[in-house]
């Protein structure tokens, strides 16, 4: 599956690249204005300065939705992690009731499952080890549900069987589901239009400014360092594994899964 660089560059990167293309378009505006306006020309026009207020306030309509949209998906995440940690609890639980011959090694094996979802949130940033991960947890898993198979033909274990593929279908589904949010992201035409927006608003701000002194740099810096790290804050919550923001209530809830065995 590909991805665009809004997904796989580093947010921190992308706001920086921003930042520095923001300032530049002021002054490609303040050029644009002092070449094509008349020196009596030169005053604000009252309908591009409306025009730069529109633009303020879709941008804004824009990044209040997008953000909106990326904390809740980032709650779902965490909460999904929880879910997870709750049902390999149960499956590791119900190991109890399998035959004393198959337990080790299904112990054994769910282990080693557990340690792959835990490399896989880990090494998330690490594109290698995070499909190794992935790939491991799905062959462990493999193993578990015909281990699981080979339970129910043992006669009186039918029940704990079926008991067990019940939980172990409810942990694949939820894993299913978190690696599906995981991926999703913010759709690539808004994070664009977000970057563009931004920059026209700049170019908007440096054309429609007469004069570009240090009080006016220092409102128009801190504008674009406030609109970059809104932006940081919002592309690093839609990446909860890759970020510097992370679900780790959800995380710490699977690691301490390890103590039960």
């Amino acid at each position: 599956m590909k991805h665009s660089i809004f997904f796989t560059v580093d947010a921190s990167i992308l706001c920086l690249i921003l930042f520095a293309a923001c300032i530049l378009m002021v002054i490609i505006g303040k050029r644009v204005r002092g070449k094509f306006l008349k020196a009596d020309e030169q005053e604000s026009r009252g309908g591009v300065n409306s025009l730069l207020g529109a633009l303020f306030g879709l941008w804004g309509f824009l990044l209040a939705f997008t953000f909106s949209n990326v904390s809740t998906r980032f709650e779902n995440v965490r909460a999904m992690m929880v879910d997870e940690s709750s049902m390999i609890r149960t499956v590791i639980l119900r190991t109890e009731t399998l035959p004393d011959s198959m337990r080790d090694s299904f112990r054994g094996d769910l282990k080693k499952y557990l340690q792959a979802r835990i490399d896989y949130y880990e090494d998330a940033k690490d594109l290698e080890k995070f499909n190794k991960a992935k790939q491991d947890a799905e062959e462990i898993g493999k193993r578990l549900w015909m281990q699981t198979i080979n339970a129910s033909s043992v006669p009186g274990f039918g029940l704990s069987a079926n008991n067990m593929l019940a939980a172990l279908v409810a942990m694949y589904d939820v894993g299913a589901k978190r690696d599906a949010t995981l991926l999703a992201g913010i759709p690539t035409p808004i994070s664009m239009m977000l970057f563009f927006i931004a920059l026209v608003i700049s170019f908007v701000g440096g054309f429609t400014s007469p004069d570009l002194k240090i009080k006016e740099w220092v409102v128009i810096v801190g504008f674009i360092l406030l609109a970059s790290l809104i932006i940081f804050v919002t592309l690093d919550m839609a990446r909860p594994m890759r970020g510097f923001i992370k679900p780790d209530t959800g995380q710490e809830k699977i690691i301490q899964l390890k103590e039960l065995f």
